[in-house]
């Protein structure tokens, strides 16, 4: 197959998620397929990356971003438009040149849009098969994140954002051949769910080779959170665990050290290393494994989010113990007490915490189990050959749209 592949991020495996997501797809497709990429950049040293994507991809075009442009984009969109400013953020004239120069040019069998951003380049092109990969439900995350946010002005932000993407996601979607998304929660947070019948539900998995448990000694009494501790979502777990779990831990163990692993930390992440000594902030690293190997309990306190919660996925492939909440768990479907911990509440998140911290034959036993429940059903290839094979249904025998 020819695939076209749109990206908001030009995909590389030190990227943000959705940036990783998109390289490991173009790197396991491109062995069998012809792949054509047209992608944003925001920086220039970004573009060190793309001899990596030149040795997948036949043809790559990147359209970097311009501020001005965006700016104007989210005004024109809040006073004249009913699309969500996160997709007005990415329209720009020059991609959509490259796009149907690109399908002009080359005549794809298929389209592939990464997250709704990028699905207006497609929406309306009726030459090819269409797939837009939502992963996961903007409505669902907005409402959570209106639920969990209290700072006034953000809060308002979020309610505009919510009762635009709450329409748009399902008039979008009958637009496409066939809809993206990770879990059966996403799609029925979806206003008129039952009327949508183009999803195919396609998580991504984890690379069990590179994430796999090693024989570092390890930091006693040391906790991590790893991810991109500038979004919200992140933002939110931090704070709520630092100012409402975290002290009900040190009460008990009073030498636990938190490390908080990621790029772009906030101001207020940040502030938490500053004046507390036990927590250790670290800022983008090139590789996570020796945090995870040397950390005795992984935590996941997401209160705001959709989707899959790789942190977790990668936790319990390299031997981690994993304490996370109901949300954090959504998309992964482990079983509380098997594979991981679950708890919703502060008192039960702390104790969760504590009885791995103490107590090393659980710890031992879920490690063991977590383990092969993600050599069983989360590795890369798994979800990936699922995902292709779909993908050559639609461009073979094609679906009939919602």
């Amino acid at each position: 197959m020819k695939i076209l592949i749109l990206s908001p991020r030009l995909p590389h495996l030190l990227g943000k998620p959705d940036s990783m997501t998109v390289y490991r797809l173009i790197d396991f497709l491109s062995e069998r397929h012809e792949i054509y990429l047209a992608c944003f950049y925001y920086k220039e040293d970004e573009l060190a990356h793309l001899p990596e994507l030149e040795k997948r991809c036949k043809v790559v075009e990147c359209v970097r971003l311009r501020k001005w442009k965006v700016i104007l984009n989210m005004a024109m969109a809040y006073l004249f438009s009913y699309k969500p400013l996160q997709v007005a953020f990415y329209q720009d004239g020059r991609m959509k040149r490259v796009v149907d120069e690109l399908i002009e040019q080359y005549h794809p069998d298929l389209g592939y849009a990464h997250l709704i951003r990028m699905g207006e380049y497609l929406r309306h092109n009726k030459h090819l098969k269409r797939v837009l990969a939502m992963q996961i439900s903007q409505t669902l995350n907005y409402r959570r994140m209106i639920e969990n946010i209290g700072f006034v002005f953000y809060n308002v932000l979020y309610r505009i954002e919510y009762n635009r993407i709450r329409k748009y996601e399902p008039h979008v979607m009958h637009a496409f051949d066939s809809c993206l998304l990770i879990s059966k929660h996403d799609k029925e947070s979806l206003d008129g769910h039952e009327t949508i019948h183009n999803v195919f539900y396609s998580p991504h998995g984890v690379d069990v080779d590179y994430y796999r448990q090693t024989h570092k000694g390890q930091r006693k009494n040391t906790l991590l959170f790893t991810g991109f501790l500038g979004t919200p979502t992140n933002m939110d777990a931090v704070l709520y665990f630092y100012r409402e779990v975290y002290p009900l831990i040190r009460q008990r163990v009073p030498d636990v050290k938190l490390y908080l692993v990621g790029m772009d930390p906030a101001a207020s992440i940040r502030k938490l290393a500053k004046n507390d000594s036990s927590v250790v902030v670290t800022g983008f690293v090139k590789d996570m494994r020796p945090y995870y190997s040397e950390a005795k309990v992984g935590i996941d306190p997401l209160r705001i989010g959709a989707g899959l919660q790789n942190k977790i996925l990668v936790g319990m492939s390299m031997g981690l113990p994993m304490v996370c909440t109901s949300i954090a768990n959504e998309g992964i479907g482990a079983q509380d007490g098997q594979q991981l911990l679950i708890a919703d509440e502060p008192a039960r998140f702390a104790d969760a915490v504590v009885s791995l911290l103490r107590d090393t034959t659980e710890s031992s036993e879920i490690v063991k189990r977590a383990r092969t429940f993600v050599e069983e059903k989360w590795t890369w290839e798994y979800y990936f050959t699922k995902l292709e094979d779909h993908l050559k249904e639609l461009v073979g025998k094609g679906i009939e749209r919602g």
